[in-house]
């Protein structure tokens, strides 16, 4: 009958796929068991996140994460806290929940700096009147180029001084003594710092002994007939 169909009419929408821009990848110390991962802006309102590890990062206990709710800057990486200092890989991507887009992949990487690490000699021991004590250590471990001390309560009230995030030197290490202080085992703890990582090491206890200076009493001098 030559009759025509009725036109059929059809609207399609062509989403954009969302996109973010990231900051820089994030560096932690070993035991640090979060990592944040800034970013500055997104495109398209993504609003999910996923992070795909790889199987390097898997093998040290990194778990991958599906379509998390993507939060406000910055994205929290949960890290593994008996993780080994090393660069842990993955790829990043963001989507649009109610269009189902979802960006292109962002490689990143965590960062696992080592916790500096030292050897020490054996406790000083020095006379009192001395006013230097040295405390040797023959090994490093993740390049500590800074040490502190902290004095405990009767150190300080003797006139020990505590230290900073000195300049670490070659061994030994030179502790000030004060003067006055009298024969007694003042105690303290150390710790080394990588100023770079920012990563510090465990607190080693540490002592100084401060022996008494011996003294005599003598009687009346000697007198002899020549």
């Amino acid at each position: 009958n030559n009759c025509a169909p009725l036109a059929t009419y059809y609207t399609i929408t062509v989403n954009p796929n969302p996109s973010i821009a990231l900051g820089a990848n994030p560096e932690v110390c070993q035991g640090t068991t979060t990592a944040n991962l800034p970013y500055s802006a997104t495109a398209s309102s993504p609003d999910r996140y996923s992070i795909d590890f790889d199987a390097t990062a898997e093998g040290e206990g990194f778990l991958d994460v599906s379509n998390a709710v993507l939060p406000v800057s910055p994205i929290s990486i949960t890290v593994p806290g008996a993780a080994a200092a090393s660069v842990y890989n993955a790829t990043l991507t963001v989507s649009n929940n109610s269009t189902g887009c979802g960006s292109n992949q962002n490689a990143i990487a965590v960062t696992v700096n080592p916790t500096p690490v030292v050897t020490l000699g054996n406790n000083p021991t020095v006379c009192q009147g001395i006013t230097t004590a040295n405390i040797s250590y023959t090994a490093t471990v993740g390049s500590p180029n800074q040490y502190s001390v902290d004095y405990d309560a009767t150190a300080e009230a003797a006139g020990f001084v505590d230290v900073s995030n000195a300049v670490l030197p070659a061994s030994p290490i030179s502790m000030v003594v004060p003067g006055a202080a009298a024969a007694n085992t003042y105690s303290a703890t150390l710790t080394v710092r990588n100023s770079t990582t920012g990563c510090v090491s465990a607190s080693y206890p540490i002592s100084v002994v401060v022996n008494a200076t011996p003294t005599i009493t003598l009687g009346s001098n000697p007198a002899v007939c020549r």
